[in-house]
C-alpha cells in the first residue's frame, strides 16, 4: 500500500498525512485482494482480515474482541498478509508501474486497464515520479499502432518512387500523435485552470492522465478506419483519467479534455469540405470556360476529372509539347487526379508495374523515369494508347490541325452506351452500341485529310491498353 502522491509505503501507519509528502490517506481509499491484508487494532494489535470483495473489513465498524474498543476500518493499522508473498495486496495496481510485471504481458495488462478502468489506474498511479513512465507507455502505443498501420498499408509505399508516400505515412502515424499528446496535455491543463479546478499536482499529473489514457489509441490498428475509432477511444479514456487524476467534477474534466479534440475534428472536417467543394467548383468553372461543345456535337457527359485531363492535354498539344504517355500529366503540381484513369469498375488503373495512384504520388523525377522505362519499348509510330477508361489519340496532332481531331476518348461505364471524345477545341458524344465504328470512320477521314494515320477499329481500342501503331489503323470506307 503506497501513497498515491509519492509511493511511500503506508503499511502500519495510522490514517492521516503521508510522512513523505503530506498527502492525506485512509485505508478505505484503497481496494485490496480478499484476505490479502491484516487490519490490526491500534490499541491491542488484535488482527482481523479483510474478507470483503474489495478486501475490506466486514462489518466496517465493530467493537474489538480483545480490548473492547470501538473501531472503524479507517482506525486500523494495515499489514500485508503473511502468505501474500511477492503479490501486491492492492486490488488494482497500475500494471505499467508493477516491478514484477515483464515484457508484453505488462503492456497488454496496461492497455486493458487503460481501456477498461482508466479511473482506477490513475488512482493507483503516484503523482510524483510517474510522468516519464506514463510517456513511455503512450509512445509504445503510438509506435505499435503506427507500425501496424504501416504493415497494413502494404509494400507499395516502398516501391521505387514511393519514398514520399512512405515518409508521409510514417510522419502522420508516428510523429503527429506524439506531438498532439503534448499539445493536448497543455491545452487540457490550461482549460482546467480557466475552469478554476484544483490541480495541486500540476501539469505533470495531466500529462500522466492523457498518456495512461492512450490505450484507446491501440484501436487505430483497425484497417482503413483505425484512427476514426482509436482517436475517440483515446479521448474517452483520457477524460475519465483526467477526472480521477485531479479529483475534479466530471463536467470540468470533460470540458477541459474535450475542447482540443472537438476543435481538431471540426477543423479537419472544415478543411475536407473546403477541399472537396473547392475542387468541384474549380472543375465546374474549367469545364464551363474551356471544354466547349463543337458545332457538330450534340452534348457530352464528361466526368469532372476528365475535364481536368482534357484541359491539360489540350494545353500541351497547343504548346507543341504533347506527352508521349498520358500518365505524364499526373503529379503534385497538376490538377489531374489519378481517378480519371480508373477502369469501368472504378478500380485503380495498372500502368506497367505501377498503378495510376502510385505514379501520382511519386516525385516528378521518379515518375518521369518510371514512364520512360515503359515507353522505351514503344515503337516510333504510336497512334493511340489506353489507360483505364481513357484512350489517348493525340499522337501526331498539331495545334494548327483541324479542330475536330480527337485528343482522347472517355469510354463509358457499364450499362452506359455513350462515350465522349475531346477535340482540339471542344468535345462530342457518340453511342458505342449503334454508332461507334461509324464515328471512328468519320474521325479517320479527318485524320487522313490532316496527314495522320487512321485509328484502329473501336473494338480494338477497347480490347487492350495498346499502344497501337500505324499498322493497326483501319482505313474508313468511302463516304
Amino acid at each position: 500500500m503506497k501513497c498515491p502522491g509519492c509511493e511511500y509505503e503506508l503499511w502500519n501507519l495510522k490514517a492521516g498525512p503521508c510522512p513523505e509528502c503530506g498527502r492525506p490517506f485512509k485505508p478505505s481509499d484503497f481496494d485490496f485482494l480478499a484476505n490479502a491484508v491484516k487490519f490490526c487494532c491500534p490499541h491491542c494489535s488484535q488482527t482481523y482480515y479483510g474478507a470483503g470483495t474489495k478486501g475490506e473489513l466486514v462489518p466496517s465498524e465493530f467493537d474489538c474482541v480483545s480490548c473492547g474498543q470501538h473501531l472503524t476500518a479507517d482506525d486500523m493499522l494495515l499489514l500485508p498478509a503473511d502468505a501474500l508473498g511477492k503479490r501486491d495486496a492492492v486490488r488494482f495496481p497500475n500494471p505499467w508501474l508493477d516491478p514484477h510485471a515483464r515484457g508484453m504481458s505488462r503492456w497488454f495488462s496496461t492497455v486493458s486497464a487503460s481501456l477498461g478502468q482508466p479511473a482506477k489506474m490513475m488512482e493507483a498511479t503516484p503523482a510524483f515520479g510517474s510522468t516519464g513512465r506514463s510517456l513511455t507507455f503512450a509512445m509504445a502505443n503510438i509506435v505499435v499502432a503506427g507500425l501496424f498501420g504501416l504493415v497494413c498499408a502494404g509494400v507499395t509505399l516502398f516501391m521505387p518512387g514511393g519514398g514520399g508516400s512512405a515518409a508521409y505515412f510514417i510522419g502522420a502515424s508516428l510523429v503527429v500523435p506524439a506531438i498532439y499528446l503534448f499539445v493536448w496535455s497543455a491545452a487540457t491543463h490550461g482549460m482546467l485552470k480557466l475552469l478554476r479546478a484544483n490541480t495541486p499536482d500540476g501539469m505533470a499529473r495531466t500529462v500522466q492522465a492523457i498518456s495512461f489514457g492512450s490505450g484507446g489509441w491501440i484501436m487505430a490498428i483497425i484497417p482503413c478506419f483505425g484512427p476514426l475509432v482509436g482517436f475517440p477511444a483515446w479521448v474517452a479514456c483520457a477524460t475519465i483519467a483526467v477526472r480521477a487524476a485531479h479529483q475534479v467534477a466530471g463536467w470540468r474534466a470533460s470540458i477541459a479534455t474535450l475542447t482540443l479534440p472537438v476543435l481538431t475534428v471540426l477543423t479537419v472536417f472544415a478543411l475536407y469540405l473546403a477541399l472537396t467543394f473547392g475542387t468541384i467548383f474549380a472543375a465546374h468553372r474549367m469545364s464551363t470556360n474551356v471544354v466547349t461543345q463543337h458545332a457538330w456535337a450534340s452534348s457530352t457527359q464528361l466526368d469532372w476529372d476528365t475535364v481536368e485531363l482534357a484541359n491539360e492535354l489540350r494545353l500541351a498539344v497547343q504548346a507543341n509539347n504533347p506527352p508521349l504517355h498520358g500518365a505524364s500529366l499526373l503529379g503534385q503540381n497538376s490538377p489531374v487526379f489519378f481517378t480519371v484513369f480508373s477502369d469501368q469498375q472504378h478500380h485503380d488503373a495498372p500502368i506497367g508495374m505501377y498503378t495510376a495512384s502510385h505514379l501520382d504520388s511519386m516525385s516528378d523525377s521518379a515518375r518521369t523515369s518510371s514512364l520512360s522505362a515503359i515507353t522505351s519499348s514503344w515503337p516510333q509510330d504510336v497512334t493511340a494508347h489506353r489507360i483505364g477508361r481513357i484512350v489517348f489519340t493525340h499522337h501526331g496532332v498539331k495545334p494548327t490541325d483541324d479542330p475536330r481531331l480527337w485528343l482522347l476518348i472517355e469510354l463509358p461505364r457499364p450499362r452506359d452506351p455513350f462515350a465522349d471524345a475531346v477535340h482540339l477545341n471542344g468535345a462530342s458524344m457518340f453511342n458505342t452500341r449503334t454508332a461507334a465504328q461509324i464515328t471512328i470512320d468519320q474521325q479517320n477521314r479527318l485524320r487522313i485529310a490532316a496527314g495522320l494515320p487512321p485509328l484502329p477499329g473501336f473494338q480494338t481500342l477497347t480490347s487492350s491498353d495498346g499502344p497501337w501503331t500505324t499498322a493497326d489503323g483501319v482505313a474508313p470506307p468511302p463516304p
